[in-house]
């Protein structure tokens, strides 16, 4: 399954210029712990990553103002996925670069969604769910196959 079909779509930015203020803003109005820098063209091209927790760091435990512009925080290593990477190469790539959310680009190289370790752990979630229902089900198949008669029997695979 392509990454794509996993991530969010609902991918918030802020323009290099804008304050850190301005940041802790959309975070707040979007719900959200990220947000990817663009520059100023408008066009979704990742500059940088802007985390909550880069602002805790600067503004809080370093006394940076508040009007520092969110360029001189950002984390300028933008680590990106391609849309059609499968996920086990997203997972794989998060552990090597030791991050927890990352960009999906597409063939442009624009910012078309954003992944995080969460989205990847719900999706196992309910793969294994799915898995033990499968287990529960066969178990039941085999039961009710051990009490039918031998001609009432379902043939199972």
């Amino acid at each position: 399954m392509p990454i794509s079909n996993l991530c969010s779509d609902k991918i918030i930015t802020v323009e290099k210029r804008a304050t850190l203020k301005r940041a802790a803003q959309l975070m707040k109005e979007h719900h959200v712990g990220s947000l990817v820098v663009v520059g100023l063209s408008g066009k979704n091209k990742p500059l940088g990553i802007l985390t909550d927790r880069d602002i805790v760091l600067t503004v809080v435990a370093e006394g940076l103002p508040f009007d520092t512009p969110v360029e001189e925080v950002m984390s300028p290593k933008v680590i990106t996925v391609h849309d059609s990477d499968g996920i086990a190469e997203v997972a794989d790539k998060m552990q090597e670069e030791g991050v927890r959310r990352m960009v999906v680009v597409d063939d442009s190289g624009l910012a078309c969604g954003m992944v995080s370790s969460d989205d990847i752990l719900q999706l196992m979630a309910r793969e294994l769910n799915a898995l033990g229902n499968l287990v529960q089900r066969q178990l039941q198949n085999e039961k009710s196959y051990r009490d039918t008669s031998e001609q009432d029997r379902p043939i199972l695979f």
